[in-house]
Order: structure tokens, then C-alpha cells, then sequence
């Protein structure tokens, strides 16, 4: 089983948030980036239902519903990371 390992040359920082900002002013500033623009772009209900993904009834609960795994491989592709240089074997 790998290991999740957090690399300095791989960490990427997205400065959208400051605690000092309201949440509409962070969310609306989010939307005007180049990041919220594909966000907004993407259908992901849509996407989720194509995909046939769901919540498993069985086991533990997930820590992400369906559309936030998806956003987190949107993420994971746009901040140019990928899985080899996340997990270690």
C-alpha cells in the first residue's frame, strides 16, 4: 500500500480565501477566477448521473459525495498534479 506524501515541489497554494472576507465575497471572488470559470462551466450533476456514481450505503462514510471527487480530479488536473506523484509504493 502507498503512502501519501506531502512533496514541497509539488504543493501549490490558491490564495481565494482570506478569514478577515465574508463567505459571499470569497464565493463571488472565486467565480471571477480562472478556476471558478470552470467550475461554472462544467455540469456537475449532469456528470455524476453519466457516470453512475453515488453514495455507498455500505461501509464507512465517504469523506466526499460523488460531485466533490469530481471537482477534486478537476483540481488535482488544474493545479498539475497526478496521482504517481502522490502516492509512493
Amino acid at each position: 500500500m502507498g503512502k501519501i506524501q506531502r512533496i514541497s515541489g509539488l504543493q501549490y497554494e490558491f490564495s481565494l480565501f482570506n478569514l478577515t472576507e465574508d463567505f459571499d465575497t470569497y464565493y463571488n471572488r472565486f467565480l471571477q477566477s480562472d478556476l471558478g470559470k470552470i467550475y461554472l462551466g462544467i455540469p456537475w450533476g449532469q456528470m455524476v448521473e453519466s457516470f453512475g456514481l453515488y453514495e455507498s450505503k455500505k461501509g464507512t462514510d465517504s469523506f466526499f459525495s460523488p460531485r466533490r471527487k469530481l471537482g477534486l480530479m478537476f483540481l488535482k488536473n488544474y493545479s498539475q498534479v497526478s496521482d504517481n506523484k502522490l502516492v509512493l509504493p
